[in-house]
């Protein structure tokens, strides 16, 4: 197989994740700009992936790392104000918060973008060890950023059903 035909079945194979992190950290306004930009850093990148992880665990870390310095680079240039203004309009009310995926949605608007991500690789299906090298913390902290993340979810979604 190619590298041309290689590259596209992997953007196919992961598009959902990389779409995923541009609308977390890019919003309406830059989504856009930011998968544009992910994938193009996949690609200027593929060619080096040296096969130590897995392809999925190399994407998140690409499209993760191109996010953080996408958003660094947006704020350098003093669009913070428009970021907070875009960020506090998308925020879901609990009212409207009913199928399953709203209340995810709902959830992960209030976590950091770290554990954010570190959820999502997690729902994804990655070990904790993947979820490590991505972010380049210790397997350690990212079980007890699980740990943390499922008691925060239930004491603000779960409830006490008392």
């Amino acid at each position: 197989m190619n590298t041309q035909h290689a590259f596209k079945q992997m953007l196919a194979d992961n598009d959902g994740r990389i779409r995923y992190i541009a609308d977390r950290y890019g919003g309406a306004s830059d989504r856009d700009d930011m998968y544009q930009e992910i994938l193009l850093q996949l690609w200027r990148s593929y060619e080096s992936f040296s096969g130590q992880s897995s392809i999925g665990t190399w994407v998140y870390k690409v499209a993760l790392n191109t996010a953080n310095t996408f958003v660094k680079t947006r704020i350098k240039h003093n669009d913070i104000k428009q970021s907070v203004s875009r960020h506090s309009k998308q925020q879901p009310h609990a009212e409207q918060a009913g199928c399953q995926a709203d209340i995810l949605n709902q959830f992960m608007d209030k976590l950091s973008d770290i554990d954010a991500g570190v959820l999502m690789m997690y729902l994804d299906g990655l070990k904790s060890e993947d979820i490590a090298q991505v972010l380049g913390i210790s397997d350690n902290a990212v079980r007890s950023r699980i740990k943390r993340i499922k008691r925060e979810f239930e004491q603000n979604f779960v409830g006490d059903e008392s």
